[in-house]
């Protein structure tokens, strides 16, 4: 078993473990899919469930950023590159809507929580079996989408940024040991 540091920005005192869920309900889309073909698809592709962040980005509406999108980095675009990039490139490779981001370090936390989260959270030290890791710096890419899968295939390939900031991809179940 491997250790490393979880930032969140939620309350994390009543769970000892993060797990994938099944998280129910659906997006409205006035009658270009229904909640069943919602269900079925989000059923078909992660059978096991989802992540926080799986939530976050594929069950959550949408909101676009920025006044003006096309020089705004656009998350939806952004991770549905990165996710479709992994399954047509490295299948083997759990995706980021089905772990649970950590840092190497805690020194490493404490920048993610006071340069990305605005020093909003708390820091965790977790421990899982499975993991991976990868910059955090490439995810981090705005550009054209042929930009974004040369990104994206560095990401899945384990290469880095001219400045890596390196995330751990934990497979969950993760436990949670301690707050920081």
């Amino acid at each position: 078993m491997a250790e490393f540091y979880h930032v969140s920005r939620t309350n994390l005192a009543d769970i000892n473990k993060f797990e994938l869920q099944h998280f129910s309900g659906h997006i409205e889309t006035e009658g270009f899919y229904s909640a069943q073909e919602f269900r079925e698809y989000k059923s078909k592709n992660f059978p096991d469930g989802i992540s926080k962040h799986g939530e976050m980005h594929l069950h959550k509406p949408y909101k676009s950023i920025g006044q003006r999108l096309e020089f705004t980095l656009n998350e939806l675009t952004l991770e549905t590159t990165f996710e479709l990039v992994r399954k047509l490139k490295f299948p083997e490779r759990k995706s980021r809507f089905e772990i649970t981001f950590g840092c190497l370090t805690v020194d490493d936390a404490l920048k993610l929580k006071t340069n990305t989260f605005g020093n909003i959270g708390d820091i965790y030290k977790v421990r899982c079996h499975k993991y991976s890791v990868a910059d955090m710096n490439l995810v981090r890419q705005a550009g054209c989408i042929i930009g974004l899968q040369v990104v994206a295939e560095k990401y899945w390939g384990g290469q880095s940024s001219p400045f890596p900031f390196w995330e751990v991809l934990m497979e969950n179940p993760v436990t949670i040991l301690e707050k920081i």
